[in-house]
């Protein structure tokens, strides 16, 4: 690229919003420390692949992971390649997934609607949504995600145009890069754009045979990138993992979830809130709504898209909001044709008066968890133990300068002039509020998610050869902050007077709170709202030891 070239196309992302959007992320990139329990267990994961070199059978505490494919882990130790074993390297790595996303989502609608004004105002939509701000630099599988399913829909548009040999090629890629991220779900977050091709598609109406023969050669040409990986890792990775990869984390999971189970109208509640502001301040008369759906080929394109794959994971009993990311551009592609229409505008002061009250609220609960006792509904909660100590003595300690920050932007959208009612200006306002709670949780709750002293400590009681174990399931927690080159054992509380007969000289950690453990631990150290402690074997045995163990909680089980 040329000096000339590259000034306009600095000169384009600055004008669209992307570089002054991206700067906005950065610093969450930079200092969010990796949030137990996903990130810190993908992290893990990804380091044991580089510790023993095995790239094709993910591990997690020593035993086969089945639960993701590798895609993202081989991606993250490529960003470790580069840039050194940080957290920040692999955030990094995800803004870049997630820039590359909005590039392909400009793309995707220019080609559908030879319209820049269009293309230029979605992108600016999808970036501003807050919820996908948050999540641009999320050590999670579905921001790549997202990439590989606009890939697809590229091969979709190639079909569209008559490219048919291209078009199989980026769909069979989407399509296996995307099964290699999250497993087939790709299929969900795509498919259906094919499967109603000829809705919105002259050339699949009028190639109705050859584009579902197509589309069944790009799944099976998707299968087979797959399969690539698969087979042999379920060759060495042996029957149950071979099992694990190819029914439970599909047929199963889509059947009847493991965890994160939700009523079937979860997703109506949350979708309003994740994608503010737009949910706010798009205005527009119910003709700009219905006239866009009816003529316009790229919002048939995105309904075609999303609509079909909302409702099949309202089905889903699994639910959790990142699930729906890879079909926010589908939504904030309608958005965008919406406020092309006649009539229709933007009216942000509503998300800049709530904004304010959210920031006077985060400015102002640090003094209300440190003086919990000059607020009656506080101490009644503290009372009832709704509120536990630990869980005010985290809030106290986040700076009130978060919350005034967030009352800044919400006063900026309110009273400055034009701001409320400028796409680009409220998508900035959105990426900013997002950085602002990253950041304050990255301040404020940051030093109560940092394992890595207690990392150390394991660490040093393998490297000495004293037995060490965790009291439950630990999902993978100490494993990359302590560089662990050997598995740190799970106990059951069942199990535990047992082992430390048989380790008297052992220690036991655990950074569950519940258990009937009356001995004094040897170290203790703040961890969530709770603790870590470290208790020696021999201090065990010699406590009183209560006549039934507590039930498992679910988070003592590895992930679904």
């Amino acid at each position: 690229m040329s000096d000339s070239n590259f000034t306009r196309w600095i000169r384009q992302l600055a004008d669209d919003g992307r570089l002054w959007w991206a700067l906005l992320i950065l610093p969450v990139a930079l200092f969010l420390p990796a949030l137990p329990i996903d990130e810190t267990r993908y992290l893990s994961v990804a380091w044991e692949m580089r510790l023993h070199l095995d790239f094709l059978v993910p591990h997690l505490n020593g035993a086969p992971y089945s639960d993701k494919p590798p895609l993202l882990f081989w991606l993250i130790n490529f960003g470790w390649l580069i840039a050194g074993l940080h957290v920040w390297a692999v955030r990094l790595g995800v803004l870049a997934a997630s820039l590359a996303s909005l590039a392909l989502f400009r793309r995707l609608v220019l080609r559908l609607e030879p319209d820049a004004a269009l293309a230029r105002r979605a992108m600016i939509v999808l970036a501003g949504i807050v919820f996908f701000a948050i999540f641009s630099s999320a050590i999670m599988f579905d921001v790549l995600l997202a990439t590989c399913v606009l890939l697809a829909l590229h091969g979709a548009l190639d079909w569209d145009a008559g490219r048919w040999r291209r078009g199989l090629l980026l769909l069979a890629l989407g399509f296996g890069l995307g099964i290699l991220t999250k497993g087939p779900v790709v299929l969900l977050d795509a498919g259906f754009a094919l499967v109603l091709g000829p809705w919105w598609s002259e050339t699949a109406r009028a190639n109705k045979r050859r584009w579902y023969a197509m589309t069944g050669l790009a799944v099976l040409g998707g299968a087979i990138i797959a399969l690539a990986w698969a087979i042999p890792a379920a060759i060495m990775g042996g029957e149950k993992y071979a099992n694990a990869i190819f029914l439970r984390q599909t047929v199963d999971r889509m059947a009847n979830s493991f965890a994160h189970r939700r009523p079937l109208w979860w997703y109506f509640m949350v979708l309003p809130a994740m994608v503010l502001p737009w949910t706010l301040a798009v205005r527009a008369p119910w003709r700009a709504w219905r006239e866009s759906f009816r003529v316009s080929k790229s919002v048939r394109f995105a309904v075609a898209w999303a609509v079909p794959a909302f409702a099949a994971f309202c089905l889903v009993s699994g639910k959790q909001p990142h699930y729906l990311l890879p079909l926010l551009p589908a939504l904030a592609l309608y958005l965008a044709k919406v406020l092309g229409s006649d009539g229709a505008r933007l009216r942000g002061r509503a998300f800049g008066v709530l904004l304010v009250i959210v920031g006077v609220a985060l400015a102002t609960l640090p003094y209300v968890a440190a003086h919990p006792q000059d607020f009656a509904f506080v101490a009644k909660m503290v009372a009832a133990g709704r509120l536990t100590p630990q869980f005010l003595s985290v809030i106290s300690g986040i700076w009130p300068l978060w919350g005034i920050l967030a009352v800044l932007v919400g006063s900026i959208v309110i009273f400055a002039p034009g701001v409320h009612a400028s796409l680009r200006a409220l998508a900035l306002s959105s990426a900013a509020t997002a950085a602002i709670g990253m950041l304050a949780l990255a301040q404020g709750v940051g030093p109560y998610v940092d394992v890595s002293v207690a990392a150390a400590r394991i660490k040093q009681d393998q490297d000495a050869g004293r037995p060490i174990a965790h009291l439950a399931w630990h999902h993978g927690l100490f494993e990359f902050p302590g560089r662990l080159t050997q598995p740190l054992p799970k106990v059951d509380f069942g199990e535990l007077r047992d082992w430390c007969v048989a380790h008297p000289d052992g220690e036991i950690v655990t950074f569950y709170t519940k258990y009937p453990i009356t001995a004094k631990p040897e170290l203790e150290m703040p961890y969530r709202f709770g603790f870590i402690r470290f208790w020696r074997a021999a201090d065990l045995l010699a406590m009183q030891w209560p006549a039934q163990a507590p039930a498992p909680d679910a988070d003592e089980t590895p992930e679904d």
